[in-house]
């Protein structure tokens, strides 16, 4: 690998670890041991009555070993939380242009990479164990995405050379977690069916819609940076 490319590398890694999340969570999914909160008889993974974090759970609602779906959920949450971080760090060298945006990207991406923590924290406190410390890094990520995807939009707004396009993927993203933010700490109670829905539901779409986001973000920034490296080449 050249040193020197090693920003586009960066970006190559963020979109890597959007797409084995969804597809580790996926797995993790198929294999859950059963039950939800209101129902733990009933069998396999409900897409509108369990949480995310049910994948990850030692033993499900059921009362069954959920070895192999809380394997696939740790990997997923574990991975997409390292394979973020270079991307975090690299961001920042594509806005030199104004004291401003440089300001801008260096904190969200600080902010990004206790976000990244979060992520893979996730990992070590599974909500059947550690549900304090589980629901801290729940609340705290999607709290920090919120402020970070805020940043990043503005960043990519006020630069002239950045496409505008990936400005607006964050602003819509940023609507849509603000919106989340509302329902995880003012939502229904997950004591009815129709609470439990609404919370488990706007969980899946909303992490869903994250790793999405990022990938469009990941291939933005590599397309700038590859763009960057072909002008330095002709200088």
């Amino acid at each position: 690998m050249n040193l020197n490319n090693w920003r586009k590398y960066a970006y190559i890694s963020n979109m890597v670890g959007c797409i084995q999340f969804v597809i580790l969570t996926f797995i993790g999914m198929l294999f859950y041991a059963g039950g939800t909160l209101l129902h733990p008889n009933r069998p396999g993974y409900s897409f509108f009555q369990n949480f995310f974090s049910e994948i990850g759970l030692t033993v499900a609602q059921s009362g069954e070993p959920n070895t192999i779906s809380f394997i696939f959920f740790s990997l997923a949450f574990f991975i997409v939380g390292i394979l973020l971080v270079p991307s975090f760090i690299a961001f920042p060298y594509l806005f030199r242009e104004t004291r401003n945006e440089k300001l801008i990207t260096k904190i969200g991406s600080i902010l990004g990479l206790f976000t990244c923590f979060c992520f893979s924290g996730i990992t070590f406190a599974p909500a059947d164990i550690y549900l304090a410390a589980h629901a801290c890094f729940v609340r705290m990520g999607f709290s920090l995405g919120f402020v970070v995807s805020l940043l990043y939009s503005s960043a990519i707004y006020i630069n002239p050379s950045y496409p505008k396009l990936y400005a607006y993927n964050f602003m819509v993203f940023t609507i849509f977690l603000g919106l989340y933010l509302i329902l995880l700490f003012a939502g229904p109670s997950t004591e009815t069916v129709v609470g439990l829905t609404i919370q488990a539901t706007g969980q899946k779409i909303i992490l869903y819609f994250f790793a999405i986001c990022l990938f469009i973000h990941g291939y933005g920034a590599w397309n700038q940076e590859k763009n960057s490296l072909s002008k330095s080449k002709q200088m």
